[in-house]
């Protein structure tokens, strides 16, 4: 008879536990957790990129039809437009590093293929002590009419990066760009897409 009383009660026991952690499941979200999920999103942009000033790009090329770029800097402005009409996070100055070499040993323009690679810099000018820190990559083909109608060179990049500081410490910053270059790369323009997603 002890024992049958010690199981019903070690029943009654489990019964009322599970019963409280259903309550509990069906509990409201607390204002802290509902801080925390308005923090987690993602904000769809468009934007473009170009120079600041005009910088000798420091081309370099050699005897078998190559030509490269190496470690070119220069100040460039970058300007976003949200699509969610939010706070601008992304528009700001910035500075660029621009690595790449062409192949254009073959008389054929259509096959002068390039390769790119650097970096970007931006401090937003809506976001006090914020920087994002990004590197870009991608591939370049010729056009006999990228630049104004006449030649120069497509740039076709991915782009990814981060911000520090400010309101945008931790965020992530991801890219498509198509960039428009001058046949000297004296002059380009850059026209974006992308997102940047919450820490």
């Amino acid at each position: 008879m002890k024992t049958l009383k010690r199981v019903l009660v070690l029943f009654s026991f489990v019964g009322l536990m599970l019963v409280g952690c259903s309550d509990q499941s069906q509990s409201p979200v607390s204002p802290s957790d509902q801080t925390s999920l308005q923090k987690n999103f993602t904000r769809e942009f468009t934007g473009t990129n170009t120079p600041t000033a005009v910088t000798d790009p420091g081309i370099r090329k050699y005897p078998d039809g190559k030509i490269m770029v190496l470690k070119h800097k220069g100040p460039t402005l970058f300007a976003a437009s949200f699509g969610d009409g939010g706070s601008d996070i992304l528009s700001g100055p910035g500075e660029i590093e621009i690595n790449g070499k062409i192949d254009m040993k073959y008389p054929d323009p259509s096959t002068w293929k390039g390769e790119w690679r650097g970096k970007l810099v931006l401090t937003p000018a809506g976001v006090p002590g914020g920087l994002w820190q990004i590197t870009w990559h991608g591939p370049s083909t010729f056009s006999p009419t990228a630049w104004n109608g006449g030649p120069g060179w497509i740039l076709s990049l991915q782009m990814v990066g981060h911000g520090e500081g400010g309101d945008i410490h931790g965020m992530q910053f991801r890219a498509e760009t198509i960039v428009y270059c001058e046949i000297n790369f004296q002059g380009w323009y850059g026209d974006f897409t992308g997102l940047v997603k919450s820490h």
